[in-house]
């Protein structure tokens, strides 16, 4: 490597000796270079490259990785994901060039670039190409620190209370002028089971949010912003904005979330949100992409599982070219480049079409809706026939699009005045879209982004002759969350004394035979069955269940459908302690997995934990190379070296609970 760094060094000094005068005329380009600079058959887990690279992706990153993939959460890890070199970056320094935005996925960067810096640049043994992006305008070229957003100092949510007797959800009386947008993708049974998005990770990019002064807006729970166009933390209107310019999104940020009861509640109300301002409207450049492109790399390092986004390209100002129907193939666009790596790690992409249908030139989407693996969506008119502005199918490639489709014409928003108004577009059908999305993301978290996407194709009202207008049609998204399996939703759990009321939403496609609590205490490991009584006129079943005092309750929730299908929700073991005395209690948090090794001298390790356990060993490429059978609910179990090389390894133990703990072992024979 300092061969390599003293030889680019030399190379970097005879390019600045050769350039020529600077030139006044500048224009942004994208320089994308061969490689990252690091041996790919190196990039393992303890070297100092992986190390690094996994450091900027949040665990939340990394369990969703793991769970679309169906790998080892280290395994998921690729060069891919790792930071463009630093080496190259200071040969560009060198020669006087500063790089703008850096894109690990693309092994790109962004750079304002004269004439003479364009040849010299592309002379570079690393850098595969030079191409441009479109002007930059006025606006700022300070680079962000892509490591994580800007976090929000949270207020007060002000949100429902939940209901210790059973039965619907309040929430479902009070929609507003968002009832027959809700009615029509079928979201109150969803609501009415208690599922309202919490826990799940909504990313909006779009043109700017006035959250804090919207009233539906300013209680959301909004994790982190961030501005890509000024690059700061403020992604309402500032100094330099059109005075219009973050209408757009905070309408949309209403639609899916909003929450005034009596005027406007969106699907996934109560989901956590990280908002990005990506779009620049008094001009439509490439670096709109860029921006695009910088967000979703973000986005996904910190764990997003849905995105939202009503933005579209397709023609730019000059000098900036133009995409053509042919580049709307999923994989010319920038953005839909980008679009479709973040579906392939397991982020449920969701994206408008476009509004150009009346179009008879062109009627087609706009990119990044052309991406594969991805829910583009249209927009329906008041009679659910396709909105006559929203833009057709198919991507050039001869994918279908839209996926789906949802109300798009007099859908209830609210705008950056206050007021509470009627919009148009497959921007607002979009968040619909998503919102519900979240809903089932919550209702079947074990489900994967495609297995949520087919689903939510199939149970379209068009999905038995989808066309290139309405795609597979309306979205129906109870009918959707039913077709991935039982949904069972842990609504409410009280305690008051030593008496535990479950509220428990369950719902089959093929309806419910019998439903259980399936419990054990800390006092008897023995399990136990207490049924499920369905309350009247309602999707929730209740079971009252005395324990001792000081007692601690176990339970997991069984349900038997008409078919007799069982399923076990959530996978991981809830507790409830009954108090000593006569007081409301709370649910306990399950202690978390401790895992410990220890090395024996006849090749084996010893590994103990406090909760029962399964395990398996990785070697450092992934591999699983676990010797003998796979060891299965015990608190201490003994692996034997004998048939391991030697060299490190990686211990993955997985707790009955569903608590995960990786812990590196060496072997030394």
């Amino acid at each position: 490597m300092r061969k390599l760094s003293f030889l680019l060094s030399l190379l970097v000094a005879f390019c600045l000796f050769l350039r020529p005068a600077p030139s006044l005329s500048q224009q942004k380009f994208w320089i994308e270079f061969r490689d990252k600079g690091i041996d790919s058959a190196c990039f393992q887990p303890g070297e100092p490259n992986f190390d690094l690279t996994t450091a900027m992706l949040t665990p939340a990153c990394l369990r969703r990785r793991s769970h679309e993939m169906g790998l080892p959460e280290l395994q998921t890890v690729t060069v891919e994901d790792a930071p463009v070199s630093r080496l190259y970056l200071q040969s560009l320094a060198d020669m006087g060039i500063k790089t703008e935005k850096m894109f690990r996925w693309s092994n790109a960067v962004s750079a304002s670039l004269d004439a003479g810096q364009i040849a010299l640049v592309r002379a570079l043994p690393f850098v595969r190409e030079v191409y441009p992006v479109g002007r930059a305008a006025t606006l700022s070229t300070q680079p962000k620190d892509a490591s994580a957003f800007t976090p929000v100092i949270r207020q007060n949510q002000d949100m429902p209370e939940s209901n210790s007797t059973c039965g619907y959800d309040s929430v479902i009386f009070h929609y507003g002028y968002a009832q027959s947008q809700l009615d029509r993708i079928n979201v109150p049974p969803l609501h009415a089971m208690g599922l309202d998005a919490t826990g799940v990770r909504l990313g909006f990019l779009d043109t700017g949010f006035r959250w804090r002064e919207t009233s539906s807006l300013q209680t959301r729970h909004v994790l982190s912003e961030y501005d890509y166009v000024f690059h700061d933390s403020v992604t309402a209107n500032q100094t330099g904005d059109d005075l219009g310019q973050d209408n757009h999104g905070t309408s949309t940020f209403s639609t899916a979330m909003g929450y005034e009861p009596d005027s406007l509640i969106g699907p996934a109300y109560n989901a956590s949100v990280y908002l990005a301002k990506t779009e620049y409207i008094p001009t439509e450049h490439h670096v709109e992409e860029d921006n695009y492109a910088a967000a979703l790399q973000d986005m996904e390092a910190a764990g997003v599982d849905v995105t939202t986004c009503s933005l579209g390209y397709f023609t730019f100002d000059p000098p900036d070219s133009s995409y053509t129907y042919s580049d709307l193939n999923g994989h010319t666009s920038i953005c839909a480049r980008a679009a479709a790596r973040a579906a392939k790690l397991g982020v449920l992409m969701v994206t408008a079409m476009g509004n150009s249908g009346r179009d008879t030139l062109s009627p087609h989407m706009l990119t990044p809706a052309d991406a594969d693996s991805v829910i583009s969506v249209g927009a329906l008119a008041p009679d659910n026939t396709i909105a006559d502005f929203s833009s057709r199918g198919p991507a050039s490639d001869g994918r279908m699009k839209p996926e789906i489709c949802a109300p798009g014409m007099a859908v209830w928003v609210q705008s950056v005045a206050g007021v509470f108004e009627p919009a148009n577009g497959t921007s607002f059908a979009t968040p619909l879209v998503s919102g519900a999305c979240c809903l089932i993301h919550e209702a079947h978290p074990e489900a994967t982004v495609q297995q949520i996407r087919r689903a939510i194709m199939s149970t379209g009202d068009n999905a038995k002759h989808p066309d290139t207008a309405l795609g597979w049609g309306r979205m129906n998204a109870y009918a959707a969350a039913l077709r991935l399996g039982t949904i069972i939703h842990v609504k409410n759990v009280s305690l008051k004394g030593h008496t535990v009321r479950f509220c428990i939403a369950l719902a089959d496609s093929s309806g419910i035979k019998s439903a259980f609590i399936q419990y054990h205490t800390s006092k008897n490991f023995s399990t136990r069955l207490a049924p499920l009584a369905l309350v009247a006129d309602s999707l929730i079943y209740s079971c009252d269940l005395a324990i001792d005092p000081g007692d601690t309750v176990f339970y997991q929730v069984l349900a038997v459908s008409n078919v007799g299908v069982r399923t076990v929700r959530p996978s991981n073991v809830e507790s409830i302690e009954a108090p000593s005395e006569q007081i409301v209690g709370a649910a306990t948090e399950q202690p978390q997995l401790n895992v410990s090794i220890r090395y024996q001298s006849d090749d084996g390790i010893l590994i103990t934990s406090n909760e029962p356990m399964t395990w398996r060993v990785f070697d450092i490429a992934g591999r699983d190379v676990s010797p003998g059978r796979l060891q299965s609910d015990s608190f201490f179990s003994t692996i034997s070296t004998e048939p391991l090389m030697s060299g490190v390894y990686y211990l993955h133990v997985t707790a009955q609970n569903g608590q995960e703990v990786l812990k590196p072992m060496v072997v030394i024979h």
